[in-house]
Order: C-alpha cells, then structure tokens, then sequence
C-alpha cells in the first residue's frame, strides 16, 4: 500500500494520498493506520486570511481582459494566401530537389523537446534526418519552453529546406510544453456558448506557438462526441451538436490562421461515435453515407469551408465506405480522395495520423502504409515508426510508375507553399529574447480564467447544498480525489484552494491501484465529516485503450453517495474530465462539470461551491436518460431533482 501524507503549515489541514498495494520504500508500513501522521499548525481566522489574500486567483476571478490585451488583432488569411498558384520560391525550390528529397518532403518526424547533448543518441539519429533532407519538418512533444525554442533554432539550422514544426496543442502549447499557458479543453469552451472564447483562445495558442519555432497545431478536434463511452475524443471535442462544433471549430480556426499558424481539423471522417481508441485498435464504423453525411462530415465540410488549411485523417475503418473492414480511411482512396478532396472539395494539406499506431499497423507493414497513404491521397505522413524504409517503399513505387510523379509534386508544394506563408523561406529562426513577453503571459493566464469562469456547469443541486456553508467554522471538509491517474500530484492544485477557504481540510487520494482498506478508511472518514467534496478526473489519454474510473472506484463512489444521501451529508460530485461520470452515479445530489483539469478550472469550481461565482455553463453534449443536451442551472435555487 502507498500512502502519501502532506500536511499544510495552516488550517488544521491534513492529506492523505491512497494508492497502490506497494508503495516506495519510504512510505511502507504493515499497518495502514500507522502511517497517517498529523501535523497540525496554529489555526488562522478566516476573515484574517480572506483580507490577506490578495493573490493572482482574485485578480483572474475579476477582471476581464480585453481582447486587444490578449493579441493584437491580425488579418484573417484567405486559402488562396496560404496556396497561391505561383510562387517563385516555391517554384525554384521544387525544382531544384532531387527525387528522394521531395519525398522527405512529405514526412514528419517525432522528437521530444527537452534539452538533448549534441552527441545524444535521439537528437544524432534526428540531425541526420534533417542534414539528409529525409524529413520536411517535425513534430514536437514534451518539453520545456527555452528548451523546445532552442532545439526548433537547432533543426533549422541544419536544414537546406525550411521546417514545418507541428504539435497537438488542443487546449494550450501547454498541452506539449511546460510552463505554457493551459487553457480549458474544447468542450469547456462549448459550455460557454461563445465562439469569440474559440478564436482568443486559439490566437492566443498561436502567438505562443509561433515564439517558439512551432508552426502547425494539430487541432480543432470536429469530432462529434456522440458516444459518453468514447475512451479517446469525449472532453476533446466541442459538442455531440453539429451546429455547436461548426461554430465553435470556425472560430478555433480563424483565431489560429489569424496567429499566423496552420490549424489542422481531425479526426477525418470522424472518431466521436467509437468505444476503441485508434491508438491501441483500429475502430470499426459500420456507417453508411447517408449517416455520414447527416452527422460525421458537417463538421468538416463546414471547417473546409471557412478555410482551414489542414486535415488530419484518422485511422477509422469504414467497411461501407472502403468495403473493407481492415482498411484505415489513412489508406483508403473512397475516403480520404473520393470524399475529403473530390466531394467536399478540400484542396489543402492533408496529413496522417500518427503512423506508429496500432490502428494502421495492424494489419499494414511500415512500407506498404507509406505506399498506400500516399495513394489514398495524403500529402504527409506523420511519425513513421521507420522513416527510412517507408522512404524507400515510396522511391520503389515512384520509379516503378505505382506513383505519378506529379503526385508527389503536387504534395510537395503545397507543403512548401505553407512554409511560404509562415515566413520561413525569409526567416526560420525564434528570438528567444521574444518569449518572455509571449509566452504564459499574465494576459493570456487571466483569458484561460475567463473562460473557465463562464464554463461551469452545474447540473444538480438537491437539497440547495451548494453554495456549500458549515454550521460552524471548524467543521471537516473532506475532499476526496478520486482519478485514473497513478500521478500523486493530480487534484492537489483543488486542494490547496480548497484549504484556503475551508479551516479544517482532509484529502485522500484513491488511483486505480487502491484497494479495499483504502476505499474503507474514506468511507470511515467520510462518516465523520461535514461535508464531502469528490472530484474526479476521469481524463481520456492516449494507448489506454479504456475510459473512466475503474469498477472498484465505481463501486466505492456509489457506496459513498448512498451513505452520504442516507446521513444527510452533504456531498457534491465535480468532474475534472468527462461529464458522463454522472451516469454510473446518478442519485449524487449535488454535480458541478469542468469539462478538464486545468488549474483554472479547479479555481473557477471552488468559487461555485461557496457562492463566490454563479455557474453559466451549458452542457454540450447529453448525458443519457439524465440530462439532455443544453442541461445547466445557472442559479443555486434548483429544483428538487434536476435530472431529465
């Protein structure tokens, strides 16, 4: 068993974390009871600690930043600029590569963007890529702000062809690299109802993209999240609503190609109605086109429409469409031809998803897909688990005439002619004395609070128990974080403004790993306190391949309400993730939805709960046999059951 005890140095406040069987050397014990250790400092009045608290929390919480602040406003960039039909660097360029380098043309590579040695193993075998004109750009992952900049600065240098740098920043650069500015996810934007949050936060993504080195964003996700079972999309799309996700995705992408960067909508032809996660399978829609073209396409035909540069195809079978169940529309001419480009028109950048998923090489050696993608009708592959043998695949099928040569071509240049509005035929480089005044600014920070100010949902208040007031001052406020997550460091961001406002403050921490004499001991703890607060995060996450608690949390959540309700405690339910939890606990009288785990957010729900900040939220999507789409109680007098 790991247990984890934190206590504060304030507030009579304890926390313990409760999580797997076995635990690091330091926190072992063969009694459970033994180790919980308190630690309990001179208790601070109250009003003493509001009157000193003047923080940047209150300062978000308050003001509104004008969008003028945010960004300075830029010109909206038609298609036609970013594709022109002549362009005398793109034509002299083009001409001047060799067969092989137009290939490398069309590939991206993964890296990290942590700080790597000139001799380092990975940064080695990536150099030679880029010296070898094998790779046209490359996308980034994790890593530190001046680190990522200066690696950008690093592989540019070594390029004869400018590189095109990518991420997925959904909700933020933060998403990829530390200490960047995290904003709410998609679907907690929806929950506002207003698109010009899309476009700030999008332009804002795209100002701190640009500073450092990164030139394309893998988002807005358009898929419609109309399966609550979904384990990869849920949260990160806008809505299960095509009028809402065309919306807000047309001002997600405004905002981005506004900020000067390329917004990439996904998953083509739609991963929202799917219990597989491509990453870990290859998902089955056995749809046919009439449902397609009511639902699944809008989005994008809608995103093609406004001028998004950029699609990503996703690894979806669709046997109705391909006539195969084992053919990603990545591979499918029916699908990512026929329909994306012939259809609905599309004469941008066509990408793939991730080539190293499991969704594409399950049935698909390295080579073959690259032939295949290729033939299918994408102009870039993205993070091919062997670059270099589906580069020779591609040469074999060009030389061998399986491949038109003006495919390639015209692949080619519409890569170079983006390169060309991002600037970077003139200037490829980042200041790095630039960042500073870019980058996790104050305005940015205080913009990720609005939004989340205007984002919370409040689905049930019975019993009018929030705002949530104790009788006396010194009654315990139990929070329990309750998270898929083995990550000690989940939930205690809430904690600590938890704490603030509440004197006498316990925390348990219950991971997939806890077990029955954890589950237990919060129940026990749960029996003696005034109040109980649980907040989930419940978050989807790539090569999970599963979504939501586990049946041992599940179980433990039910029995929790379910004592709660028969003792007349106060309990309140917040979701830091999907807003679905509800269903497998649907007699919790109290439920608040961020839609994310951003820290805003945990600031924004803690203002709910004591009254400080009247939810707005509007649920985007609807909760089945509970809630239906638009569901949100925008003052604390609810009614005596608030379900559908």
């Amino acid at each position: 068993m790991k247990a984890w005890l934190e206590t504060q140095n304030r507030n009579q406040s304890e926390e313990i974390t409760m999580s797997s069987k076995t635990a690091p050397r330091c926190f072992r014990s063969l009694h459970f009871m033994a180790m919980v250790c308190l630690l309990i400092s001179l208790p601070l009045s109250l009003s003493a600690q509001v009157s000193s608290e003047i923080s940047l929390t209150k300062e978000l919480l308050t003001t509104r930043i004008p969008i003028s602040l945010v960004d300075e406003p830029l010109p909206l960039n038609t298609f036609e600029e970013m594709f022109p039909n002549t362009s005398a660097w793109v034509d002299s360029t083009l001409a001047s590569l060799t067969l092989e380098e137009k290939i490398g043309q069309m590939f991206s590579a993964f890296s990290y963007s942590f700080y790597m040695s000139a001799d380092n193993a990975d940064f080695e075998r990536l150099a030679e890529l880029v010296r070898s004109g094998k790779i046209g750009g490359v996308m980034f992952s994790k890593g530190d702000v001046y680190e990522a900049a200066m690696l950008a600065n690093r592989l540019q240098r070594l390029a004869k062809i400018p590189l095109l740098i990518s991420a997925d920043m959904e909700w933020g650069v933060s998403m990829r690299i530390e200490r960047a500015t995290e904003f709410p996810y998609n679907m907690a934007i929806a929950a506002t109802r207003k698109p010009e949050y899309a476009f700030r936060v999008a332009q804002a993504i795209a100002r701190e993209a640009r500073a450092l080195g990164i030139h394309q964003n893998y988002a807005p996700s358009v898929d419609l999240n109309n399966n609550p079972r979904n384990p990869i999309i849920n949260t990160r799309a806008f809505s299960e609503n095509v009028a809402l996700t065309n919306q807000m995705a047309a001002a997600f992408i405004k905002g981005t190609q506004a900020g000067g960067m390329i917004a990439t909508v996904k998953h083509f032809p739609g991963h929202g109605d799917t219990d597989i996660d491509s990453h870990k399978d290859l998902p089955i829609l056995p749809f046919e086109r009439p449902r397609l073209n009511a639902l699944e396409l809008k989005p994008f035909r809608h995103a093609i429409e406004q001028g998004v540069a950029s699609v990503m195809v996703g690894h979806l079978a669709l046997p109705k469409i391909s006539l195969s169940d084992k053919i990603p529309a990545t591979l499918s001419p029916e699908i990512t031809t026929k329909i994306l480009r012939e259809e609905l028109g599309f004469k941008g950048l066509v990408v793939t998803d991730a080539m190293g998923m499991k969704g594409v090489r399950k049935n698909f050696e390295v080579g073959e897909a690259a032939v295949r993608a290729v033939l299918a009708g994408n102009d870039m592959i993205l993070m091919s688990p062997d670059i270099d043998a589906a580069q020779s695949a591609l040469l074999k099928a060009v030389q061998e005439q399986q491949i038109e040569l003006e495919r390639i071509n015209a692949s080619v240049r519409k890569i170079l002619a983006l390169k060309a509005w991002l600037g970077l035929n003139k200037s490829r480089f980042v200041s790095l004395d630039d960042i500073e005044t870019k980058v996790g600014t104050r305005a940015h920070q205080m913009l990720a609070q609005e939004v989340a100010n205007n984002s919370i949902t409040l689905l049930k208040n019975e019993r009018g128990i929030l705002p949530l007031q104790l009788t006396e001052p010194k009654q315990r406020v139990l929070n329990i974080s309750l998270q898929t997550s083995e990550n000690c460091t989940i939930g205690k961001s809430f904690f600590a403004e938890l704490e603030k406002v509440y004197s006498n403050t316990l925390r348990l921490q219950l991971m997939p790993k806890s077990n029955e004499l954890n589950f237990k001991f919060a129940l026990r703890a749960a029996e003696k306190s005034a109040a109980v607060i649980v907040s989930c995060y419940a978050d989807t996450r790539a090569w999970e391949g599963k979504f939501g608690l586990d049946k041992d949390q599940t179980k433990f959540l039910q029995t929790l309400v379910k004592m709660c309700n028969a003792r007349q405690i106060p309990i309140v339910l917040i979701s830091f993730g999907t807003p679905y939890i509800i269903m497998d606990v649907p007699d919790v009288p109290a439920y608040l939805c961020t839609y994310c785990p951003a820290k805003v957010s945990e600031i924004a729900a803690l203002k709910v709960i004591t009254g400080q900040l009247t939810p707005k939220g509007k649920l985007p999507v609807s909760i089945p046999d509970l809630f239906p789409y638009g569901s949100g109680l925008t003052s604390f007098a609810a009614p005596a059951d608030s379900t559908q």
